[in-house]
């Protein structure tokens, strides 16, 4: 009988030996690339989610970043689908012709808030998930809308819309439908060759968002500014969706709770420092030059732009219905902009 309860009592013990021992989890390590210079807000903000993550999910989930250009701007949402690399920021508009639906956020006057609670950001991670192996997380440095830069004073249409016929506009996935729309022969190239195309008259006009100009420096030349802002950043967290599954819970619920107070903090932070920059370039002698029919301005861009998104949906054989739900959905005009 004793040795019945020696022997009991040594497994007891044993057992919760091995439960006190036993290994914690690890801690996962994903990958970050980003596709723009560090000295660049949307860098610099990509990398400060990155280390709020990092904060949150110590022993749970980690993020290490790789250099910049370790993949090349235009390739990384591809190796993030491919599982090459497990995450980027990056703008929406760069992998639109895998996803031609992602125009709508790119067109957008609306804010992450909004298209959350409204459910067109559920549809934009639905067709990432389908159609091209990705979770999206959310977008950041939202808030901030895109102006046309030009070396000469802009001329404008009797219609009361910009006349381009003749300038050279420097041109990426995000706008070259609205610029052809209003007569510009378009120059497609990354941001880091932009001000050397500039410097050597290659191009003489630019879009580029309300913030970040004066950092590249581009405006040495660009001294003119078309009026009103259109479209708006579009960047965002996407992740290899086979990563994604391979998380925890609790680590997914870090990763998105974390993403999502980025959204509202950044568009917040960005949409101030937009300001605060249109006032330097004024002092600075930049002239604003509004357009006289500034609504048909804003219908232009966003017609050419869902046009371009139909016609994409079409050469792949899916149909509009995404695309019309996400219209209504990231046209829902937000009140801070």
């Amino acid at each position: 009988m004793r040795t019945v309860w020696f022997n009991t009592a040594a497994a007891a013990v044993l057992a919760a030996t091995a439960l006190t021992t036993a290994p914690a989890q690890a801690e996962t390590t994903l990958s970050l690339v980003y596709p723009f210079p560090d000295f660049l807000v949307y860098t610099k903000s990509c990398k400060a989610l990155v280390e709020k993550i990092n904060a949150a999910g110590a022993g749970e989930v980690k993020i290490d970043v790789k250099p910049f250009n370790s993949i090349k701007m235009f390739q990384q949402p591809g190796a993030v689908s491919k599982g090459s690399v497990d995450m980027t920021c990056t703008p929406a508009a760069f992998y639109a012709q895998k996803i031609p639906e992602n125009e709508a956020i790119s067109t957008s006057n609306s804010s992450p808030a909004i298209v959350r609670k409204n459910g067109g950001m559920a549809i934009i991670d639905e067709l990432h998930q389908k159609n091209f192996n990705m979770k999206y997380l959310g977008w950041i440095d939202s808030g901030i809308g895109f102006y046309i830069y030009t070396q000469d004073p802009p001329k404008f249409n009797a219609d009361g819309l910009p006349d381009f016929s003749g300038v050279k506009m420097r041109d990426n996935p995000i706008y070259g439908a609205f610029f052809r729309a209003l007569g510009a022969s378009t120059h497609n190239m990354p941001s880091n060759e932009v001000y050397s195309a500039l410097e050597k008259g290659v191009v003489n006009a630019s879009a580029w968002a309300a913030l970040g100009l004066i950092q590249f420096k581009w405006d040495k030349f660009l001294r003119h500014r078309v009026d009103p802002t259109f479209y708006q950043t579009d960047i965002g967290l996407i992740m290899n969706l086979d990563a994604w599954k391979s998380l925890s819970p609790k680590a997914q619920k870090i990763v998105q709770d974390t993403v999502i107070a980025h959204e509202n903090s950044s568009r917040a932070a960005r949409i101030s420092e937009a300001q605060a920059e249109a006032k330097q370039l004024k002092a600075e002698g930049m002239k604003f030059w509004p357009a006289p029919a500034a609504d048909k301005y804003l219908g232009v861009a966003i017609d050419s732009a869902y046009g371009r998104v139909a016609e994409r949906l079409k050469k792949q054989g899916k149909g509009l219905d995404a695309m019309n739900k996400l219209r209504t959905a990231y046209q829902e005009k937000a009140s801070d902009m």
